[in-house]
């Protein structure tokens, strides 16, 4: 047994780790499941691309508002209690929506005001996630259990997707939705009983002082900071496809909107091979070199999509999408864990996923209404590019040489504690 493999099970023996984990896998798989569910429903409800969007949008704004403060509050407050909250919140959100559904009360704008509910909960929850997945494993094992808590991810993206495939037809998209409220439950359960590490809180500051020590840090580290502008630019781009694939699916291929079960399941399935080649690719290869491939393939994947006139070839670009995302998440998150003390880590994530959250909010909206004006095809190949011009301009300018670990690089300034 390699010792990385050797890692990985000794940290899925840790009862609360493995008790976590395990929540979580089944928890998000249902929200990926929800996420082919509702945008297809509002899809055949309104008609328009751009509903698919602005939904999106409305969603992600409270999230993109709350994300910098949540991680300051992450850094302050128990993380913990902060998770148990927002779970609550937004099992409450889901149970509201599929009662709506439920009693034929559904509209565009309920569906609307739910995804701002969920929106809130997301923004406080998603930086404090990440910090407290760390907490739950001995420090030496920091980094395994920020690749698990990635693989568990990408493994609901590619089970999520497609069990809704299978529910939605079976059974109807009130299944998926009552099913996923029900999954928060287990996740809150765990919660309750899990036992992480003591949490350092850094409460000697306002508020105001430690977001700004946050960004600080962000801006002034050149790695930092360069991986939390391509997370903005790579969610505004290439993410933000799996949130329109219903109007893809529909407009560029004349299938059913709920199809687009079969583009997220694709892009589901590249992510998780990315994942299980993501060791030895690492051992092989620098980051820089990786993160040349992520952008390649970030290119090519709309290109395949918009060039194909089946739906099998539109499943090929997802899938290529999906290798392109996790690939590109591994180096990104890697860095950021490894260059961020633990008490600015919950700031730094928080940044990070601000700009994955504001490109999300963002990039739908626009390739929406792109797909309204001018049809699948156009606003695929001008997605590609986009990504092959901005790719090359931080290339050919040497900035990607921030992912590279061997060139000695720009000290970030001291912050204060």
């Amino acid at each position: 047994m390699t010792a990385p493999a050797a890692r990985r099970r000794s940290i899925l023996r840790q009862p609360s780790f493995a008790a976590f984990f395990v929540a979580a896998s089944i928890s998000n798989a249902a929200a990926w499941m929800q996420l082919v569910a509702v945008p297809a429903l509002l899809f055949d409800l309104t008609h328009k691309a751009s509903w698919l969007g602005l939904s999106t949008f409305v969603g992600m704004v409270p999230a993109v508002a709350l994300t910098p403060w949540a991680g300051v509050l992450s850094d302050r407050v128990n993380r913990r209690m902060i998770l148990i909250a927002t779970q609550s919140v937004a099992m409450v959100a889901t149970f509201v929506l599929w009662g709506l559904f439920a009693t034929d009360h559904i509209s565009p704008l309920s569906i609307l005001v739910v995804g701002f509910v969920n929106g809130i909960a997301t923004g406080f929850q998603t930086p404090t996630w990440q910090a407290f997945v760390p907490s739950l494993v001995p420090e030496d094992d920091m980094l395994e259990a920020v690749r698990l808590n990635s693989t568990q991810f990408t493994v609901a993206r590619a089970v999520g997707p497609a069990a809704a495939g299978v529910v939605v037809a079976t059974f109807g998209v009130g299944a998926a939705i009552a099913l996923n409220a029900a999954t928060y439950l287990l996740v809150i359960g765990v919660l309750v009983v899990v036992r992480p590490n003591a949490q350092v809180l850094d409460v000697r500051h306002s508020s105001a002082r430690a977001f700004a020590d946050g960004a600080r840090h962000v801006w002034h580290h050149p790695g930092v900071r360069l991986a939390v502008l391509l997370a903005l630019f790579t969610a505004l781009t290439g993410q933000s496809l799996q949130y329109v694939a219903a109007a893809v699916a529909n407009r560029g291929f004349g299938r059913e909107s709920t199809d687009s079960a079969g583009l997220l399941t694709a892009l589901g399935i590249g992510a998780l091979l990315a994942s299980l080649a993501a060791g030895p690719l690492a051992r092989r290869y620098s980051r820089y070199r990786m993160m040349l491939c992520a952008l390649a393939m970030y290119v090519v994947a709309p290109l395949i999509a918009a060039g194909g006139r089946t739906f099998s070839v539109a499943l090929i670009g997802y899938f290529v999408g999906g290798l392109a995302h996790f690939t590109f998440a591994v180096q990104v998150n890697t860095l950021i864990q490894l260059e961020t003390p633990d008490h600015l880590r919950g700031r730094a994530i928080s940044f990070y996923l601000l700009a994955i959250l504001t490109g999300i909010a963002v990039g739908p909206l626009v390739l929406g209404a792109l797909i309204d004006a001018v049809g699948v095809r156009a606003m695929l190949l001008a997605d590609a590019a986009l990504v092959a011009t901005v790719s090359s301009w931080v290339v050919m300018t040497g900035r990607l040489r921030a992912f590279d670990p061997t060139p000695t690089r720009e000290a970030a300034p001291p912050i204060s504690a």
